[in-house]
């Protein structure tokens, strides 16, 4: 009995062992006896599948790229900053000028104005022609004085009235324009002579300050002084006693007569001396220089 035990084992143990490599080879064949299927797996289907549906999902987001740039080409809103940038400097421009032309001001006008500032009383001032702050708030003084926009500019309504009330403090008073007429005709036909200022012999300049002298009433010497005299006019704003002034043998006003009204002046002429000629000879009409108001009963002149 003992042995068929042990037989029986035995015959177990080596059909244990025999089956032992055939249940290898069942298992393997999957792999050793189909290698093709192995390069041929699912993934690379899966693979080739992706990109195609991939594929529209890049191009959709290309499109959506490449649509914005055409969307966003504005060129109106890239050139605001720049049109704002030119408004912005024009500005500044503006206000630097206006700055230039209240402090860095320089002419015979504001000269002009900064003589009237101190005769009026309202600057201590040295005429200098430059637009300085003491003359920017003697000037809002004169304004509010006058009833003026107090702005401390010179504009030409201040201009104006600040010459005027200069000139009235100034000026030749009591005397009228008839009275200069009546004795400007009483040395009718006095002959000319240069540097003159008698009844033997005038001068342009020598006659106009004789007759004025006169009436009492004073004038400078010479031709071109007499012109800073007074207020300017212009031809329609004369009235008689008013000075008239040509440019002849000089620049600037070299030639003065007095204005008698309706288109006449007196004046001594190097030709023919003492005379009455017309504003409207071609002679006097091309050399016409200005005119200027030194009698104060003649008026206030507005424009």
């Amino acid at each position: 009995m003992k042995m068929k035990k042990k037989l029986a084992s035995v015959l177990t143990v080596i059909m244990l062992a025999c089956s032992l490599p055939w249940q290898a080879q069942a298992a393997a064949p999957i792999v050793s006896n189909k290698p093709h299927k192995a390069p041929v797996a699912t993934p690379p289907a899966v693979s080739v599948a992706q990109p195609v549906k991939a594929v529209p999902e890049p191009a959709a987001v290309k499109s959506d790229t490449a649509a914005k740039p055409a969307a966003e080409v504005k060129a109106p809103k890239q050139a605001k900053p720049e049109k704002k940038a030119k408004k912005t400097a024009k500005k500044k421009s503006k206000k630097t000028k206006e700055k230039q032309s209240k402090v860095q001001q320089s002419n015979w006008r504001l000269k002009v104005a900064q003589q009237k500032l101190q005769v009026l009383g309202f600057s201590d001032e040295r005429p200098s022609g430059r637009m300085t702050e003491a003359t920017s708030s003697a000037l809002k003084s004169f304004q509010k004085h006058y009833k003026l926009k107090a702005d401390g500019e010179l504009n030409d309504a201040t201009y104006q009235k600040l010459t005027w009330e200069a000139f009235a403090k100034e000026g030749i008073p009591k005397v009228k324009g008839k009275e200069i007429i009546s004795r400007a005709a009483k040395y009718k036909g006095v002959p000319y002579v240069f540097g003159g200022t008698t009844t033997k012999g005038f001068d342009c300049s020598g006659y106009v300050q004789y007759v004025f002298k006169d009436c009492k009433a004073k004038l400078p010497r010479l031709a071109d002084e007499q012109a800073l005299q007074g207020i300017f006019v212009t031809q329609k704003q004369l009235r008689p006693g008013d000075l008239v002034f040509f440019t002849t043998y000089a620049a600037g006003a070299s030639h003065v007569g007095i204005y008698a009204g309706d288109g006449q002046f007196w004046s001594a002429s190097s030709s023919k001396g003492v005379m009455l000629s017309s504003l409207k000879d071609d002679y006097w009409k091309q050399r016409y220089y200005g005119a200027r108001r030194v009698l104060i009963t003649n008026g206030e002149v507005y424009k």
